[in-house]
């Protein structure tokens, strides 16, 4: 009885030794918390690290993960930071809650409620089908379910003044010009200006998407678009990202379209 009492505890200590030194996927932050609510270093934080619209594992204050929405619905609150880890892999994004004392500057609790409901807000609507499009381009071109079946539809909301959305446009021809040969990949811009006013504006300014005149501001009500500009993939006429946090949108945009063609191409 003795000498298995002792191969157990023996079986047991081993068990917890793994368990201690089992390597995990995050290391660090990338910053520490303590630097990042210093004076002007959040926004460069944001900037640099901070992207809620990918795909990332959440995790709480404890390290415990959580669901995505979770984590969202927290950062929403205002208390908590989103601290990126670094990760043993490049495609793969590991973000863990820090709890704010109420001395930090109150800017930086109203920004994180803003970024984290906008991203709870979109990421509610990922797998969701796409509201119904029955749209005509400024060439004629039809836009509605059939179309987009068996597609990927990338919509980029703008409007003609929207500087943002027009320093964009030399990206997004490239982007556009990239994948010109890929006739499951089709690329839109909706804008709320009327028609007359986006054949004359696009007379000067170079955009290679198909145009669409919205007046009615059907999707950017149905999507709740609130911010511009902002980008709608999406495939087989579901949602699959909403992007429209504005340091990140465009490089989100990129890895997402790359990402697809590879694994089409597997």
């Amino acid at each position: 009885m003795i000498i298995k009492t002792k191969t157990f505890l023996f079986l047991l200590t081993l068990v917890i030794a793994n368990s201690c030194t089992q390597k995990l996927p995050y290391g660090d932050p990338v910053e520490k918390p303590q630097d990042i609510l210093k004076g002007h270093s959040f926004t460069n934080y944001w900037i640099r690290a901070m992207d809620l619209s990918t795909d990332f594992v959440g995790l709480d204050p404890f390290s415990k993960q959580i669901s995505k929405e979770t984590f969202l619905k927290q950062v929403a609150t205002g208390k908590y930071l989103p601290v990126r880890l670094f990760s043993d892999s490049v495609s793969k994004f590991y973000y863990r809650l820090y709890k704010m004392d109420r001395s930090v500057d109150p800017y930086i609790p109203a920004i994180l409620r803003s970024i984290g409901a906008v991203a709870y807000k979109d990421f509610k609507w990922e797998g969701l089908p796409l509201p119904e499009i029955n749209y005509t381009d400024l060439n004629g071109k039809k836009f509605n379910s059939d179309f987009i079946k068996g597609k990927t539809l990338v919509l980029d909301f703008w409007f003609i003044g929207c500087t943002a959305c027009v320093e964009e446009f030399p990206d997004l021809n490239k982007l556009r010009n990239k994948y010109a040969n890929r006739k499951d990949i089709i690329f839109a811009a909706v804008a709320f200006d009327k028609e007359a006013s986006l054949r004359k504006f696009l007379k000067k300014i170079n955009l290679q998407f198909d145009v669409i005149s919205d007046t009615s501001r059907y999707l950017i009500k149905k999507l709740d678009i609130q911010s511009f500009p902002s980008i709608v993939v999406v495939k087989n006429g579901k949602v699959v990202k909403i992007l429209d946090d504005q340091y990140h949108c465009l490089p989100d945009l990129k890895m997402m379209l790359r990402k697809e063609v590879q694994d089409q191409d597997l």
